[in-house]
């Protein structure tokens, strides 16, 4: 039952749910086989990252006193089973899903996945000159005992490995013990066959080294191999999603009873109970941090299944010119003409690579100031930002280093990058830059002109024909002189609170005004509600757990105002519940691209405003990160938001509603007939390509 008292779904019960979501389009046989093998990496995915925050969570709050416990209407041991129970019947669906109705499809598309089954005598030749050519020089077997190898090797995280059980020809009475690691580069997790019998094949990268662990221990007999993997979380949490006066007596606590954060290792089904218990005795792996998991570990690589026919896969959606952008015109006098808007995926990333590369030889810029989030190696931006500062540009970046990346490979770049002479300012604890944003100074003869870039999402070029989030390009003053007093007051890096008091207008920023704007604009859709006048909130966010927020959306429905909340992950408000939120309709939306952006959509009596935002509305994004929210003054773009929104709210095809209990409920065929966002938003920009006014949606 829910506890109308604690009006809020659990963080964790609600992770759960949206990663059930992704099943459900697994198993959906009207989409393309590949992409429903992508859709189960992603639910591996999501799976894996719980392990990873949540369960270490769970497992502190087990210790921490029930007073604090009874404040947060936390009930981690219950909660712990129930969220057991729950992956548990998930990963059943997801074994059911794969080996019942999947390889089904790919058998009848004349493709064949080796699934826990021997190769056929025609491919081992293949496989063996693969073995010997090409993987053998990645592979590192070690045996475990002590006695016959330097030192006793750890389990590196997030590496597979087979551990091997073996006999030696000259003592067939003691088991030898041995791990072997599965190298994820530069191969990936599955290799293609030759075509046999009229079909393509495909194979694990475990089977391909199960087939020829002879040739890596030569003078023993294999006896057995199982994979193993283990997760190991750096720090807990805490303080990113409670109160600091809670989280600080949470970890106090945790400090006070030595808890020690658990590591979660994955073994794969089948391995018998004396191998898991050598590998307690000899690695030091408490055996209740040990989980079974399935035929296969770490299947988040289904999305990344090989591209075998694209008969397999969506067809191909080219992206869209967008018109507002001439190739002979500069992008800064493009802008000046007005604001533009880029809608990733479906219109073409090149005007924001244009942005900078321009940025980086214009004679006029002095100064590009740019915000990096996890920036990747190989980012355009990183080219663009270098030659800028060899060009003598002035270029001040503020970067959260990317924890997936290997640390190599983060001093590498930032290296080349401070060689260039570009400054570069690191997040701080309690202070990491999350926004999306730049801002390019250009000195002309009267005077400076401020160009800016506002995104929901990061420069991420590689993976934007894959992710859903929308790009604003503005020279519009305020909100230009709002972005660079911004970026002077990271350049200090203080607390926020020292500086509670800059005049940000325009430009909504956490840790300084967003939580109250958004508040203020809510209670303004609830006044106008109780004039009588027009009012609505529409809401498309990637996460909803803040409570000061959630309350006041509660107010909202309450007062009669029709709120809709588009989710694409977690939601802690509950829609539905008597008296409460049976004003407020909560939706999940996916479908073949990631849903990234954020969009705020309020009714003003008719005078309606929208914003685009990289912020979720969560205590880790509100208060202990800074993101930022803008405003879309254009009207014609202002038409295009609402259409997108519209689309959002209509789909009837790839959203489903969210009950008491955030089960995924299909909406299905109305009147309106099939209503599918993504396409209908494709079609928006394909119009846009055409040119000619967008008008207002009725």
């Amino acid at each position: 039952m829910i506890d109308v008292a604690y009006p809020y779904f659990d963080t964790n019960l609600s992770w759960l749910s949206n990663n059930y979501r992704f099943l459900l389009e697994a198993n959906d046989e009207t989409v393309p086989v590949r992409e429903r093998l992508r859709f189960l990496g992603m639910y591996a995915y999501q799976t894996k990252e719980f392990y990873r925050v949540r369960i270490p969570n769970l497992l502190a709050m087990c210790e921490v006193s029930n007073d604090i416990r009874s404040k947060l209407y936390l009930f981690p041991e219950s909660l712990l089973e129930h969220v057991s129970e729950t992956i548990e019947n998930q990963l059943r669906e997801f074994n059911e899903i794969l080996t019942g109705s999947i390889f089904p499809s790919l058998k009848e598309q004349g493709v064949h996945l080796y699934y826990r089954e021997a190769f056929a005598t025609e491919h081992l030749p293949f496989i063996r000159k693969f073995f010997i050519d090409k993987l053998f020089r990645y592979l590192q077997p070690v045996f475990l005992d002590a006695k016959r190898s330097s030192k006793t090797p750890i389990f590196e995280s997030k590496q597979l490995y087979l551990v091997v059980r073996l006999q030696h020809s000259e003592d067939s009475e003691e088991d030898w013990y041995a791990t072997v690691n599965i190298p994820s580069e530069p191969f990936g997790r599955f290799l293609e066959l030759p075509e046999w019998e009229g079909k393509k094949h495909v194979a694990f990268m475990e089977d391909i080294i199960r087939e020829n662990l002879p040739l890596l221990f030569p003078g023993f007999s294999v006896l057995e191999s199982y994979t193993v993997r283990v997760e190991r979380e750096t720090e807990l949490s805490i303080e990113d999603e409670y109160p600091m006066q809670i989280a600080q007596r949470i970890l106090k606590q945790l400090e006070k009873r030595n808890f020690i954060q658990p590591s979660q290792y994955f073994y794969e089904s089948g391995m018998p109970l004396y191998m898991r218990e050598y590998l307690v005795n000899k690695v030091a792996i408490p055996m209740n941090e040990f989980h079974e998991r399935g035929d296969y570990l770490f299947l988040q690589d289904f999305s990344r299944f090989p591209a075998l026919s694209r008969r397999l896969d969506y067809p191909h959606q080219r992206p869209i010119h967008n018109p507002g952008f001439e190739e002979n015109t500069s992008i800064f006098e493009t802008i000046q003409k007005g604001d533009q808007l880029v809608h990733l995926p479906y219109q073409s990333y090149e005007p924001i690579v244009r942005f900078f590369n321009e940025a980086a030889v214009d004679p006029h810029v002095r100064e590009i100031h740019v915000s990096l989030y996890k920036i990747s190696p190989n980012s355009f931006i990183l080219n663009s930002l270098i030659s800028a500062a060899r060009n003598g540009k002035r270029v001040t970046t503020y970067v959260e280093l990317n924890n997936k990346m290997d640390i190599q490979e983060n001093l590498q770049w930032s290296r080349k990058m401070r060689d260039a002479g570009v400054k570069i300012i690191l997040s701080v604890p309690g202070l990491k830059v999350h926004a999306k944003m730049a801002l390019i100074k250009r000195k002309v003869q009267k005077g400076w002109e401020r160009y800016a870039f506002l995104g929901t999402g990061g420069f991420y070029r590689l993976t934007s024909r894959e992710i859903v989030d929308h790009a604003l390009l503005t020279n519009h003053r305020e909100l230009t002189n709002e972005l660079e007093l911004l970026f002077g007051y990271l350049s200090t890096q203080d607390e926020p609170k020292k500086y509670k008091y800059l005049p940000f207008n325009y430009l909504f920023v956490t840790q300084f005004t967003l939580q109250k704007k958004l508040m203020d604009l809510i209670d303004r859709e609830i006044a106008n509600c109780n004039a009588g006048l027009k009012s609505f909130i529409s809401i498309k966010i990637n996460q909803l757990q803040d409570h000061i927020l959630i309350d006041k959306l509660y107010q909202a429905g309450q007062a009669g105002v029709p709120v809709h909340v588009m989710v694409s992950e977690s939601c802690g408000l509950i829609s539905g519940l008597p008296s409460i939120s049976d004003n407020i309709i909560v939706s999940r939306h996916v479908d073949r691209y990631l849903e990234n952006t954020r969009i705020f959509h309020f009714a003003n009596r008719g005078n309606d405003e929208i914003f685009l935002s990289s912020c979720d509305w969560t205590h880790r994004n509100l208060h202990r990160r800074i993101d930022i929210c803008f405003p879309v003054l254009d009207e014609q773009l202002k038409n295009q938001m609402r259409i997108v929104l519209r689309n959002y709210a209509n789909d009837n095809q790839k959203s489903v509603r969210l009950d008491l209990y955030q089960n995924n409920l299909r909406i299905g065929e109305d009147g309106r007939g099939k209503v599918r966002a993504q396409d209908a938003n494709y079609r928006l920009v394909e119009k846009i390509e055409k040119g000619g006014p967008i008008r207002k949606p009725e």
